[in-house]
């Protein structure tokens, strides 16, 4: 529960979905393949990951103390 308290964790988690969702939209579409729904999957998964990252860097270091 403490993770939802976190809002690099929530932010990630909706940029790694939104990013999953436009990227397999842009592989499952078959008319009007625009390449900004490729670009805008991948900086979205990427955004989502390196928040989900710092995310979890921060909690293993409150562990830590």
């Amino acid at each position: 529960m403490n993770k939802l308290f976190d809002l690099r964790f929530v932010i990630g988690l909706f940029f790694l979905i939104v990013g999953l969702l436009v990227l397999v939209y842009y592989l499952i579409s078959t008319s009007n393949k625009g390449t900004i729904n490729l670009f805008c999957g991948i900086v979205f998964v990427l955004f989502g990951i390196i928040m989900l990252l710092a995310s979890r860097v921060k909690t293993e270091r409150r562990e830590n103390l």
